[in-house]
């Protein structure tokens, strides 16, 4: 009876592989760390004051859906606002869309739809100052006493100077983490802020770029060359 006997052979060549192997290893490892301290994503965020909040960070639930709609519809506002003037006499005053132009218009977070009851059920008050000839000063929309638990209250702030149209000269959301507050006497930031008031700041499309390319959009085309140069070591498939 005969035993096989069975011995490994290496291959003549198999030192200079795991060298080779090794080197490549170190040369891809490399790459990967020059693109992640170049081209890798850092804290790019604008900083903000002690009287401001960020829209993503410090907004939660239904605060954060009532933001992305008041944020939309500041944008509306302005848009109604000419409509409803729009035949108006020169000698008769100016209005800004009331709760019920809201309702007609089914704007959000004003309208009462399924959305408003699921995002608390903001009251919301209107204040606008001067009612008689010029509108001078802040208009403001006040949303608060939500329903749901931990709930902020809202303030669309909108300055503007003179009546007629395209007068407005800034457009500010506010946000105050009681669930209940009062109508502000005036839309001064100061004032507002001794209220307990923080101005809600959203990111801009060019901060998102910044965020995610870095402090030049041009680095853009240098994440992809550095791609090219990793899939370049592997051969393309």
């Amino acid at each position: 009876m005969t035993t096989a006997a069975i011995q490994q052979v290496r291959p003549a060549g198999a030192r200079y592989e795991g060298i080779a192997l090794g080197l490549a290893t170190i040369l891809v490892a490399g790459l990967l760390w020059l693109y992640v301290r170049e081209l890798g994503q850092g804290d790019t965020r604008e900083p903000l004051y002690d009287w401001q909040v960020s829209a993503f960070n410090a907004l939660t639930g239904a605060d954060q859906a009532i933001y992305n709609a008041l944020f939309t519809a500041k944008d509306d506002v302005p848009y109604l606002y000419e409509d409803i003037n729009m035949f108006t006499p020169d000698n008769a005053k100016f209005r800004w869309p009331s709760l019920e132009d809201f309702q007609d218009a089914l704007l959000p977070p004003f309208y009462r739809d399924k959305s408003w009851e699921q995002n608390g059920s903001l009251q919301w008050t209107l204040y606008e100052p001067l009612a008689e000839g010029e509108m001078q000063g802040s208009t403001m929309y006040l949303g608060t006493d939500g329903r749901q638990p931990q709930q902020g209250s809202f303030l669309l702030v909108i300055g503007h100077v003179h009546a007629g149209f395209r007068n407005t000269n800034s457009m500010v959301i506010w946000w105050n983490k009681k669930n209940h507050v009062v109508m502000p006497q005036s839309g001064f930031r100061d004032g507002l802020i001794l209220q307990g008031w923080r101005e809600v700041v959203p990111y801009s499309g060019a901060q998102e770029v910044k965020r995610i390319f870095g402090k030049d959009t041009s680095k853009a085309e240098d994440q992809e060359q550095a791609e090219q140069a990793i899939n370049g070591l592997f051969g393309d498939k």
